[in-house]
């Protein structure tokens, strides 16, 4: 195959390959960026719906914890009035929100007020008397009825009554106002404020028809939807009515087919999930994402489901597929006609050289290739017709040199023969040196064996000096050391005179200022006591507020809506009587504990006195042995300085022997370098020559060698003229 042909195929194939990677390439960009923009879209629109929902949801909880929160306070009513009380209360709160359908409480038995058989079987208490109130509103008129079947274990059973909670919704009995059947019920519980114990729930009942108008404003890219569901997998809000208040599992089989366990798990889990599924309704790939959405202090969320179609995901990447498809089809066309432009006029130049460059191969170098272009083709030829002409001298100069090469070679045989003649002379002469060397070697080191035996002798005798020297330094040192000990022994004794001296007058002073801080205890111990009775004080004004504060706040309750900012100034009246009570228990106690420290400091200090009173003693008693000591100290002080001046004596007269032993011995050591180094140098000389008789040796050689070479360079020199000779140059 010619070279055009190969060019047009692989430059054809790389443009393929390439425009088919880069389309390839950019459409999974473009799909993986389209997808998760949509899949953030469509979670943003989901969270947003989810805490739209639970705002309006917010306001009805909200109702249910201010019931609750009244309710706590229970302990502030007198007991024959709870009841009214907070009957008036749920009143208010259902008059007052009109989304609700009823507002309930269910109080543990005997907490309220104890009288439960009292108030047996009369509205809003069950047959026992226990206080379970459940009001509704039908046709502008209250209504108030014990709450069915909501007994007392029923709600200790219930998993979230410790905080608010949401039940999953149901279907009412008879069709509601806004001809919707699904409800729901909330609540929040009531705390004793005390204990922290659990004695009952006040909840209330909401419709929820609202949230399926709210979800069918969801059009997510337009043609999308979405659902709702409870946190038990309740159907709440649906495309398709007749699915409400059913379980999921239930009606979405078809919707979400293959992944209805996901979803399942994702909405009792509260987290969110996403996957895509091909509707068999639609035969279209539907795109789900699943939103969880906190409802108030509900522990459980709910969870926002919205779907979108894939194909309308997926739009703008189809679109942009055609576009491709057709810039590729193109681009390749124009690619292709201008590759095979360029691969002829490659291919032409190349054919024209080839012919030139064949009759060159056969040795005719006064062929020149013709040079038509500018083009790396052209510079090409060019730098061949050049490499030519190189080529051409080169075979003349070499044809010159050749006939001067084989005179030089006869030349160069005949001095090589007498050069190794006079080389072997001169091995004869070294050899005789050689040898003279080696005799003068063996006397020299008689001498210096002789030499080292007298040097180790006065070695012997230098260190004999030098362990005398090193034990008199040493006992000069140790009297030194005891009389420097003797003399840091005498000023401790000095200082520590002072210090028993100071610790004496110390003495004195702390007892006197601990007799006059039992004083000041004293005193504190009767201010104490004056504290208690102002804290009593406090305590009663603090009883006092709490009751004003209960009747405030029965009073605003009485007021109906506009009493309602007047009950938040009462609430919050009674909780600072709270807290005032509350911390005015804390002080009183912390006095008490202060006047019971008090007393026990008071107790401590007379026995610290009596400490004080040994510490003199003690002092007085060490200050007389110290006075001893100090005087023995001195004595021996005195002897050591006597013994030391002996010893610096002994010692000059043993450093002046040893100068003079280290004198002889350098003496002797230099003799013996002196000799060691004329030792050496006779060795070195011998070495030499060894050296410069085998160099002769291998000269020897060397030359007859290079008689040998010259031979065969003369022989080589006739065979390259007889190649050269070969080349066409004139």
């Amino acid at each position: 195959m010619k070279i055009g042909m190969k060019l047009v195929l692989i430059i054809s194939i790389f443009n393929l390959i390439g425009i088919g990677l880069l389309a390839g390439i950019t459409l999974i960009l473009s799909q993986r960026e389209i997808s998760r923009l949509a899949e953030e879209e469509a979670q943003s629109i989901a969270r947003e719906s989810g805490e739209n929902i639970s705002k309006w949801f917010e306001r009805y909880i909200g109702a249910t914890r201010t019931l609750a929160q009244i309710m706590e306070g229970y302990r502030d009513i007198p007991v024959e009035q709870r009841r009214d009380y907070f009957n008036m209360a749920m009143r208010q709160v259902l008059s007052s929100n009109p989304g609700l359908l009823g507002v309930y409480a269910n109080w543990a038995p005997m907490v309220l007020d104890g009288l439960d058989g009292t108030y047996a079987n009369t509205p809003g208490n069950d047959e026992t008397g226990r206080f379970i109130p459940a009001w509704t509103m039908s046709d502008g008129a209250f209504q108030l009825d014990p709450v069915p079947g909501f007994s007392w274990d029923l709600v200790m059973q219930m998993p979230n009554t410790r905080m608010e909670y949401m039940l999953d919704p149901a279907e009412y009995p008879i069709p509601l106002p806004d001809g919707s059947l699904l409800y729901a019920n909330m609540g929040a519980p009531v705390k004793d404020k005390e204990t922290g114990a659990l004695i009952g729930v006040a909840g209330a009942t909401i419709v929820l028809s609202t949230i399926q108008s709210m979800v069918d404003e969801i059009k997510p890219f337009g043609d999308g939807h979405a659902f709702v569901f409870s946190s038990g997998g309740i159907v709440v809000a649906h495309t398709d009515p007749e699915r409400l208040g059913k379980n999921m599992r239930e009606s979405e089989t078809g919707a979400f087919g293959p992944f209805l366990d996901t979803m399942v798990d994702a909405v009792t889990k509260g987290t969110p999930a996403s996957f895509a599924y091909r509707s068999p309704q639609s035969d279209t790939v539907i795109q789900y994402y699943a939103v969880p959405f906190s409802i108030g202090n509900i522990p459980q969320p709910w969870t926002l489901v919205v779907g979108v179609s894939r194909n309308t995901i997926m739009a703008p990447v189809y679109r942009m597929m055609i576009i491709a498809g057709i810039i590729g089809i193109v681009t390749i066309i124009l690619m292709s006609a201008g590759v095979v432009f360029t691969a002829r006029s490659i291919s032409r130049p190349i054919a024209s050289t080839m012919a030139v460059l064949k009759d060159i191969a056969e040795g005719d170098l006064t062929r020149e290739i013709s040079v038509r272009s500018r083009d790396e083709l052209g510079n090409l030829a060019r730098y061949l017709n050049f490499t030519v002409d190189k080529i051409k001298g080169l075979v003349l100069s070499i044809r010159k040199d050749a006939d001067l090469l084989g005179e030089t070679g006869a030349d160069l045989a005949i001095n090589m023969t007498e050069t190794a003649a006079a080389i072997n002379e001169i091995t004869a002469h070294i050899q005789s040196i050689r040898s003279q060397t080696n005799r003068q070697t063996t006397s020299v080191k008689g001498a210096n064996t002789i030499m080292e035996q007298v040097v180790e002798h006065i070695d012997r005798i230098n260190d004999q000096i030098q362990k005398q020297s090193d034990c008199v330094s040493q006992s000069s040192s140790a009297v030194e050391q005891m009389l420097a000990n003797i003399q840091r022994v005498t000023q401790t004794l000095v200082k520590n005179e002072e210090n028993v001296t100071k610790l004496s007058q110390a003495s004195d002073v702390g007892r006197t200022g601990l007799q006059e801080v039992s004083s000041d205890i004293q005193e504190i111990a009767r201010d104490s006591e004056g504290l208690l009775e102002i804290n009593a004080v406090m305590e009663n004004i603090a009883s006092q507020t709490n009751l004003l504060s209960m009747n405030a706040a029965i009073e605003a309750a009485h007021a109906g809506e506009a009493g309602k900012g007047f009950a938040v100034v009462a609430e919050e009246i009674r909780k600072l009587a709270e807290s005032s009570s509350e911390q005015s228990k804390t002080i009183s106690d912390v006095l008490k504990k202060i006047k019971g420290s008090i007393d026990k400091i008071t107790s401590s200090t007379g026995a610290v006195l009596l400490n004080f009173e040994a510490i003199n003693e003690g002092v007085k008693t060490v200050t007389d042995q110290e006075a001893n000591v100090r005087s023995a100290m001195e004595e021996q002080g005195i002897g050591s300085k006597a013994i030391l001046e002996s010893i610096e004596r002994l010692n000059e007269i043993t450093g002046e022997v040893k100068g003079s032993a280290q004198e002889m011995s350098s003496g002797s050591h230099t003799v013996i370098q002196e000799s060691k180094t004329l030792e050496e140098i006779a060795t070195e000389i011998g070495d030499g020559m060894q050296e410069m008789a085998s160099g002769a040796r291998q000269i020897d050689t060397a030359v007859n060698r290079v008689n040998d070479i010259s031979i065969e360079n003369k022989k080589q020199i006739e065979q390259l003229m007889t190649e050269v000779s070969r080349f066409k140059v004139e």
